[in-house]
């Protein structure tokens, strides 16, 4: 087999100079073939995509996460608060006007902590978030709500890639 026409012209083209093009096809080109052993890879069948591929990744339902999420909030367990949340935890002011801040996973749960232990902080029926998350043993998807983001107190989860994660806080720091 020798470089045909096509080689040469696509050397010249990108940027090949004369006389680099002229030498190479005065020189003779060596054969490329395969050897007649060599065997064939079979077609690979395509995979059909999982349905759920975030659950599928990590194994863990909706009430496996709440549990070690809530048992990690309520004994302060920075590290595991860390390890549930997502890469960014975007904290919330109390007004839709207020600074929002991109939280790391290791800044969660000190915050987490804050609203946790502020007494002012209290839903619609007078509890505590602390209270609030030591009440709330289970967890349900509003239906009103999308399927893969629920809402407790002064926080949002989300489904991702990664399961289920802490992604907003809702708490306006005022020291």
């Amino acid at each position: 087999m020798t470089i045909g026409l096509g080689a040469l012209l696509l050397l010249s083209a990108c940027g090949g100079g004369e006389t680099a093009v002229e030498a190479n096809a005065t020189d003779a080109a060596a054969p490329v073939e395969a050897p007649a052993e060599a065997p064939v890879a079979p077609v690979t069948p395509p995979v059909e995509a999982s349905a759920t591929p975030a659950s599928a990744a990590t194994g863990q339902s909706l009430d496996e996460f709440w549990t070690r999420f809530r048992t990690a909030a309520l004994a302060n367990d920075a590290a595991g608060i860390a390890a549930l949340s997502a890469p960014t935890v975007m904290q919330h002011g109390d007004l839709d006007d207020s600074p929002k801040h991109r939280l790391t996973p290791a800044q969660v749960g000190p915050v987490l902590k804050k609203l946790l232990d502020n007494p002012n902080n209290v839903d619609g029926e007078g509890q505590t978030q602390r209270q609030l998350l030591e009440a709330t043993r289970t967890v349900k998807v509003d239906p009103n709500w999308a399927k893969d983001r629920i809402r407790i107190g002064d926080m949002e989860f989300a489904l991702g890639r990664n399961g289920w994660q802490l992604d907003q806080i809702y708490y306006e720091d005022y020291d």
